[in-house]
Order: C-alpha cells, then structure tokens, then sequence
C-alpha cells in the first residue's frame, strides 16, 4: 500500500481508532499499579497487601455492617451466616461487651487481625469489635475480591510503567495519524465532510459532553459501592472510560476534518445566533440612521421663517415658563438670566455667521473667486449657505476657465485652419502661375503632379472640417447592428498588412478565447480603426511592434493600441485630443490634426469612449464599447 493511501484507507482507520481506544483501559489499569505502588512503597519494601487501603475498606465495610445487625438484634450476630459462615465471608471479628469481656471470636482461630476495631456504639459504651480477614478466604465477597485486584496490582507493577509509557505512546502517535486521516477518502484528493461534519459543530460537543457528564454520573453513582461489586464495578469503570476516550477521539476527528475544510466556525449554532444577532444590530442601527437622516431632513428642509417663528415661539414658551416661578424670586432670576444668556450668545453666534457670509459675498462679488467660507463651525442654514457661496466660487472659477480656454482654441483653430488652407492654396497658384509660363512638357508634368497632391491635401482637410463638425455636433447617422469585433479587428490587420511592412512594423494581435460582440456601427467603427491604423503606420518607430488587444473588462469590450512613437511626444494626452495638434506640433506633416478628435466624436456616437494615454514615448489607444451577448 502506498504511503499515501495509509490515511484514506476506512479499515486502517477503523483498526487505528479501536486500538487507540482498546489502549485506554490499558494506560488505566497500568497507571492505577503504578500508583499503588509509588503509594505504598512495593519498590522499596515487601508488600502488605491487607494494609491496602482498598481491602481496608472492605473490612470496614463489613464491619459496619456487623456493628448495625449488632445493635439492632444483640448477640444474635454470632448465629447469622452471612457474619459467621467462612462459606459465605471472610471477615473475621473478635466481640466483647461493655465490661471488656469476650462474646464471640473466630479472628484468633483462622484470621489476620488489620488493628481496625470499633465500639458497638458511640453514644454508649456497649463494647467493640475488633475485625479482621480470614487466613484461607473460601469465600468470594469483597474482601476477596479486594485481595484478589490488589494481588494483580502487586503482580503487574514491575512492568506497569514500561507499558504504560508505550501505551501512552501508542496513542499519542495514534491519535496524530487519525487526526491526518480525518476527512480523506480513497480516489479523491480534497477533504470529505462526512455526516459528522454536516451537525453543527457546538451541537456536535453539546452531545459529546453529554455523553461524557452521563458517563460520569454513572461513575459517581457507583463510587461509593465500589467495594460492594467490585469486579462488576471496576467493569463499569473501565467501560466508561472506554466509551469516553471513543467519544473524545470521534470528536478529535471531526475537528480535525473542519479545520481542514476551513472556516469551522460557520457551522456552529453560535455563530448562526452571532450572525443573526448582528444583522439584527445593523437593521436597527439602519433604522436610526434612516429615522435621524428624516429627522435631519426634515429640520433642513422647515423654511428660515418658520424656523424663526418657531425661535421666537421657544422664547415666549421659555417667559412663561418663568412668569410661572415669579413668586421664588431666586428661581426666577436664575431662569431669566439663564434664558437671556443664551439668547444673547445665540445672536452673538448669528451675527458673527453673518459677517463671515458677507465678508465672502462681498469678495466674489469683486471678482475675489479664491475666497471661501469656512463651515466647519457653523450649523443649518448658515452652513448649508455657505457651502452655496463656495459652489458658486468654483463654479464660477470653472466657467472663466472653460471660457478661456474656448477662447484660445478658437484662436488656435483661426490660426491652424488659415494656415492648413493658405500652405496648399498657395502652391496651387504658384504652379499655375508657372504652368503659364509655357514650361517644357516634362516641367508640366512635375507641376500638375505637385497641383494634384496639393489639391487632394486641400480637400482632405475640407473633408475632415466638415466630418469633424458633424461628429461634434452628433449630426451624423448612425447604423448600429450586432458586430464581431474580432472579425473587425483581424480585417483591420489583413487590410494594413502591406502598409505596416512598408513602415516596419510588426502586428501582434491578441484576442479573447470567446467572440466579443458590440452594437455599434460598422462604418463608423472602421473609419476609428482606420485612423488609429493609419496613425501608427505615420508615426510609429520602424522596427517595433504594434500591439493589438481585445479584453473583456466589467461588461464592455476594450481594444488597446499600443506602439513607440518614431518622434519624441512633447504634448499631453489630453492636448493631442484637441483640433489641430500633432504629436510633433510642426506643421510640415501630411495630417490635418483631425483624426484623434474625429475618432473620439465617432466612438462617443456609439456610446462609446474613446481615450488616449502616453507614457514617455508609448503611446496607447483604448477604445471602450458596450458589449452585448
């Protein structure tokens, strides 16, 4: 058998669990001789065995017995069998009476006298008896048998301490190896829960310990007769601390199996009335809040006015109530002046929000949009009216700056537009100007080569005005139906396969293992892909990778482009968005500056997002789509 299988094996299980309980009558027996014998000193000296304190308390047993029958029917003990009859006893007595003189003896004749005497009874001296154990013992009562285990205890206790080492070693090793089988199956390679593990795990211990108090209880109720049935009680005995070490190993080994399935507490009682009570705190804690919040709310949402007439309500309730103690002279001062004090500090509070909240009015009103109020210490209105004034503050702040910046870009866009139209416009006249001249025929052929180059630049850039103003202003229709951006973008790659050889750039396409879908517009959709396509094969860095991917992220579909960028990118990510700007800002380029923005429009059409990113000369493109399935 494998080593491996050793702990999934059932009857390699079961033998170890019966043996580790087989063992704990052993290491009981054992550990009771060796305690006996460090009590009684066998290792160093011959044993007495009648000096026990086991067959001492037989004979004590018997002699009580012996002195009640006595008092009760007088010397009629000497006839009865059951004191007398060494078939039926070995307990031997000498009897004398008050006057110290011997009524009935057989300890002399065939006993051992123990020195255990008492008198016939305590109140009056009506004699004593003076007990013992016969010399032969023919009969099997309790004191024979109290001979008899302590006889085996003497006989064992030389090798009580070596067994009860190996025994306890025995167990120790045993229960480790259940506690690593606990839970493994054969053919499977996770933990089992078994139907041990399915009881809730207090539940499981409440009847544990249930058993071992029953157990216990039995013990306690055969304690003080131990004596009386002793081979049936040691039995008992030793069968209850069976049945005990089974229920604690059982309970060992279910442990061991939750702890290995993780979070054992969860299948508790206690922790299911925890939980309870828990969700039960945080549903009334909800409660407070929502009945605070309401509370609050209400409050916030009662007008100035009435919040004054209810002040002003509060006041003349707070005059009467101290009209009513006028005749008390000293109560009605203490409340006077009490009221006005507050009333006072009240307005003195007012007044002095107010002056913070006219102080910053009359600052934004100068043109001041850096003044704040500080609310930190005001309440109600006064707060809620400051907070107002520093809203208005940055909202005003954000509209001069988006009012500037408005304004610069239309004096940018005047500016590159008049150029973007004057460079070719240019050139047209002055190679007309020169085809007039009556050139030679190859001189023409070179000028109307440069006129239409100038003027297909020329109506590229009209084209990309009015695209751009169309997708700006969402005047622009839009075709939506379900497609395969997966097949999109393996078009996009087949379709620029010549022209990112000829810029040198390497494709890595990278797609999901499932088909990602979108509804959008095919056209519009190819007319983005074409331009960030076409962008990488401009200003891509020759012998570097372009990088394509499609990711599935929180529901939508995203396409990352990523590439080195062949000139160093001096303008933000957020500029190269705007009309007009190329990542080398010169104008010499073959680009109106369009494309970014016009792709941007375009994704925004179809409910998209369009973002750029740069990071030191990468330069990344990420296209958000809503997927649909």
């Amino acid at each position: 058998m494998k080593k491996a299988e050793w702990t999934k094996n059932f009857w390699v299980k079961a033998a170890a669990f019966l043996l580790a309980v087989a063992l704990v009558p052993v290491i009981c027996v054992n550990a009771c001789a060796a305690i006996c014998a460090l009590e009684y000193g066998w290792w160093t000296r011959p044993a007495d065995l009648y000096q026990t304190d086991l067959v001492r308390s037989a004979v004590y047993r018997q002699m009580a017995n012996a002195r009640d029958y006595y008092e009760h029917f007088g010397t009629e003990l000497i006839d009865e069998p059951y004191f007398t009859d060494p078939k039926y006893t070995n307990y031997r007595f000498a009897l004398y009476d008050e006057n110290n003189d011997k009524l009935f003896d057989n300890l002399s004749t065939d006993g051992v006298a123990l020195g255990i005497s008492s008198p016939l009874n305590y109140e009056t001296e009506l004699g004593r008896i003076d007990s013992g154990i016969a010399a032969d013992m023919q009969a099997q009562d309790q004191i024979y048998w109290s001979v008899r285990l302590m006889e085996y205890m003497y006989g064992i206790y030389g090798s009580a301490v070596p067994i009860l080492i190996v025994s306890a070693l025995a167990v120790l090793f045993l229960v480790i190896y259940l506690a690593r089988a606990a839970g493994r199956q054969p053919g499977r390679e996770d933990v089992t829960a078994l139907w041990q593990e399915k009881l809730p795990f207090d539940l499981y211990l409440g009847i544990v310990g249930g058993g071992l108090i029953l157990l216990l209880y039995l013990c306690s109720e055969i304690f003080y007769d131990f004596v009386a049935g002793l081979p049936y009680n040691l039995m008992v005995y030793l069968a209850c601390a069976t049945a005990g070490a089974a229920l604690l190993l059982a309970a060992w080994m279910t442990f061991c199996t939750r702890v290995k399935l993780g979070k054992w507490w969860r299948n508790t009682i206690t922790f299911w009335v925890l939980s309870l009570c828990w969700r039960f705190a945080k549903w009334c804690w909800r409660v407070l809040c929502a009945i605070g919040r309401g509370l609050r709310d209400l409050l916030r949402g009662i007008p100035l006015v009435w919040k004054t007439v209810a002040l002003l309500a509060a006041i003349c309730l707070y005059d009467l109530i101290c009209a009513m103690f006028r005749r008390d002279t000293d109560v009605y001062v203490f409340l006077w002046l009490l009221g006005k004090a507050i009333l006072v500090a009240a307005v003195l509070y007012a007044a002095l929000q107010l002056k913070k909240l006219q102080t910053v009015g009359e600052a934004l009103a100068a043109g001041d949009f850096d003044a704040k109020v500080d609310t930190s210490r005001m309440v109600w209105d006064f707060k809620r009216h400051g907070e107002n004034l520093n809203d208005i503050s940055r909202g005003m702040q954000l509209a001069v700056d988006r009012q500037l910046k408005s304004e610069r870009l239309k004096t940018e866009l005047i500016t590159n537009v008049s150029h973007d139209i004057k460079t070719p416009l240019t050139s047209i006249i002055n190679y007309v100007g020169l085809l007039r001249r009556d050139p030679s025929e190859e001189q023409a052929k070179e000028y109307l080569e440069v006129l239409d180059r100038q003027s297909q630049r020329l109506k590229k850039l009209t084209e990309d005005l009015v695209e751009v103003s169309k997708a700006s202003t969402g005047n622009m229709a839009v075709n939506a139906s379900r497609r395969s951006l997966n097949e999109l973008l393996v078009q996009a790659v087949g379709e620029y396969s010549e022209r990112l050889d000829r810029a040198q750039l390497e494709a890595v396409l990278t797609l999901p293992d499932h088909e990602l879908f979108a509804w959008v517009d095919g056209t519009l959709l190819w007319r983005v892909l074409d331009n960030v396509f076409s962008n990488a094969c401009k200003y891509a860095l020759p012998g570097t990778r372009f990088y394509i991917d499609a990711t599935e992220r929180a529901g939508q579909a995203q396409l990352s482009f990523k590439n080195i960028s062949r000139d160093r990118l001096n303008v933000p990510a957020d500029e190269l968005m705007e009309r007009f700007v190329r990542g080398d800002t010169s104008r010499g380029g073959e680009g109106s500056g369009l494309g970014l923005n016009i792709a941007k429009s375009l994704t925004e059409l179809q409910g998209g997002a369009f973002e750029l990113s740069v990071d030191g000369d990468l330069f990344r493109v990420d296209i958000k789509l809503p997927i649909i399935t």
